[in-house]
């Protein structure tokens, strides 16, 4: 495995791994399938948690529990993540 490494690197690691947040805000669809919450991490970065409601109060982390952004703002965030196709609930 060290000839691989050599060869492509170690894989970067994430500036905000280990990193504590607060969440700034909660958004759900209209239809309420879909939620994304805006986190702020300790460095100032802004981020978008997306999840999708499975069942009953469950909801399901999209993107394998990574994070999107950074974003310049939380409202930035927001509008980012109103104006997907995705969370508005088309072509899905």
């Amino acid at each position: 495995m060290s000839w691989w490494k050599r060869l492509f690197g170690e894989a970067p690691k994430s500036r905000i791994a280990g990193m504590l947040y607060r969440s700034e805000r909660s958004l759900y669809s209209s239809d309420g399938k879909r939620a994304a919450e805006i986190l702020e991490f300790d460095n100032r970065e802004i981020y978008i948690r997306e999840s999708e409601w499975v069942e009953g109060t469950t909801f399901q982390d999209r993107h394998s529990g990574n994070v999107v952004g950074p974003f310049a703002s939380p409202d930035d965030a927001e509008r980012f993540i109103v104006a997907t196709s995705w969370f508005r609930g088309e072509g899905t």
